[in-house]
């Protein structure tokens, strides 16, 4: 109850920052698209229409505050230009300052999927490719997806499974510009979100 009042009450602080936002502006380099008087972001496969006082999910699925303080920070945080990755992939524990957040990340990413889908690989895998999940090819593990949180923000969720002497491993990987579009806490939440849609069916 008590974060649905802090993620309520900072949503209303960004929707009034958001006033003066230049839409036009900033929607290319945000990868956002204009629809009418609208805006348009695709969310983990979700489409979410801001018109320019609420977030609006397509599907008529209800969105939690959190996700629209995410959508707010996506927009404040928005740079005079398309910052590109460098290709580079990081931990998020690699983010300047992240260290005081990492435990309670990988506390409720890494090791809720390991418990969730240790020796159910082909569950996992079908559940991502569910989400709009893509495939990447890769030798280093048994299962390598990329999702996109927001356009300039894909995730690279990578599996092994558990065999006669490892445990279960999984572990997220951002580009390493994604910091310029999201701050750290948000970046963790777009973690935990993904986590709830995986074990959503289990």
């Amino acid at each position: 109850m008590e974060d649905t009042k802090i993620f309520d009450k900072t949503y209303n602080e960004y929707l009034s920052q958001l006033k003066d936002f230049d839409f036009l502006k900033k929607a290319g380099i945000l990868g956002i698209q204009k629809r009418n008087k609208s805006f348009v972001f695709e969310f983990f496969n979700r489409q979410i229409v801001f018109n320019r006082n609420e977030f609006i999910d397509l599907a008529g699925e209800d969105l939690t505050f959190a996700v629209k303080v995410i959508l707010c920070k996506y927009l404040l945080m928005c740079p005079e230009k398309i910052f590109e990755s460098s290709n580079k992939l990081v931990t998020f524990r690699e983010f300047a300052n992240a260290g005081p957040l990492f435990s309670s990340f990988t506390s409720n990413t890494n090791k809720i999927i390991e418990t969730t889908f240790s020796g159910k690989l082909e569950t996992l895998k079908a559940r991502c490719l569910e989400l709009g999940g893509t495939v990447m090819k890769t030798k280093s593990y048994d299962l390598s997806i990329r999702f996109r949180a927001l356009p300039r923000i894909p995730i690279i969720f990578n599996f092994n499974d558990r065999d006669e002497l490892l445990p279960a491993k999984a572990g997220f990987l951002y580009h390493d510009n994604a910091e310029i579009y999201l701050d750290l806490e948000c970046l963790t939440i777009t973690g935990t979100y993904l986590t709830g849609l995986l074990i959503q069916s289990e």
